[in-house]
């Protein structure tokens, strides 16, 4: 029996060929492609280590100058809460200076208040005195119709018909005036030496007839007539008395505020009047209206004749 040649399979390993050629231009292009990737790299994180040593430095600077800064800050945070503390006990100093402040100031305006309470009694008692004192030294005038006291809670009017203390439609005291006028601040100057308080204030009045014709350049109406007279009392009282002048004031009344019938010529004489007021002054009142009448001009010599005083 003839037998078959039986076939058995070899398997024949192949050499593999190397990725990196062995030699030649492929070869030496390769491994200077390499070397340059490789180069290039390396130059590549070397600049970025380079990059981050440096930006490492400069955090390193900003968180010092941070730690700096915070120390800075806490400093003066401390120094403001210091300071606080210290306003606070300051504060509390003024708080207790301002209640003892206060109850001083309530202390004072009481014994002010009590002050001002026997002055103004005192002041009463004087005004009382004078009237009295007046009533008596001119009870021949005030028989005769020619002067009348008048007496008010606080203060006292002392009231002369025009025609007792000046001519007819003159501005200048007569001497019967000037003696009237020295009876008056003979009787009540010991009563202003002894209170600082009293006051003197002048106002004169007319009646409403309107001045004459040929007086009107220098007394267009009769505000200017009764400011006149006024004026001429005062100076004649400062005069009689050496009196300071910043106790007496000025007002002028003009034909305002009769008393008496203007259509009538009793009524036109009673009109024409001074009214001397002695009063004490108001303290802390923030208004004072005072003329010092010597910055007046001085009557005019003339005589304002006819109506129109």
């Amino acid at each position: 029996m003839d037998q078959k040649p039986s076939i058995v399979s070899v398997k024949v390993q192949r050499k593999k060929q190397s990725v990196f050629p062995a030699g030649g231009i492929g070869a030496v292009f390769f491994w200077v492609s390499l070397s340059v990737f490789l180069g290039a790299t390396a130059i590549y994180f070397y600049g970025q280590y380079i990059s981050l040593e440096k930006t490492v430095r400069v955090l390193k600077e900003e968180d010092e100058l941070l730690k700096q800064e915070n120390n800075k800050q806490r400093a003066v945070v401390d120094q403001l809460q210091a300071e606080l503390a210290q306003t606070g006990s300051l504060l509390r100093s003024q708080e207790e200076l301002l209640e003892k402040t206060t109850q001083s100031l309530k202390a004072v305006e009481s014994k002010k208040g009590e002050e001002e309470a026997v002055s103004a009694k005192e002041n009463f008692s004087i005004i009382n005195e004078i009237a009295q004192k007046l009533k008596m030294t001119f009870a021949e005038q005030i028989q005769q119709g020619e002067s009348f006291i008048i007496e008010q809670p606080k203060s006292i009017i002392v009231r002369f018909n025009k025609s007792i203390l000046f001519g007819y439609g003159g501005v200048k005291i007569s001497n019967i005036g000037r003696t009237l006028l020295k009876k008056l601040i003979t009787d009540i100057k010991p009563f202003l030496d002894h209170s600082k308080d009293l006051r003197i204030e002048v106002c004169s009045y007319t009646d409403n007839d309107p001045p004459a014709i040929e007086v009107q350049n220098f007394y267009p109406t009769n505000w200017e007539i009764s400011a006149i007279r006024s004026a001429a009392v005062i100076r004649t009282l400062i005069q009689l008395s050496q009196l300071p002048e910043d106790i007496f004031s000025l007002a002028a009344g003009g034909e305002t505020k009769p008393i008496a019938d203007n259509n009538v010529p009793e009524g036109k004489e009673k009109n024409r009047r001074v009214e001397i007021i002695i009063y004490p002054e108001i303290r802390h009142s923030d208004f004072k209206a005072t003329v010092k009448p010597t910055s007046l001009e001085k009557e005019n010599p003339a005589k304002l004749q006819g109506s129109g005083e």
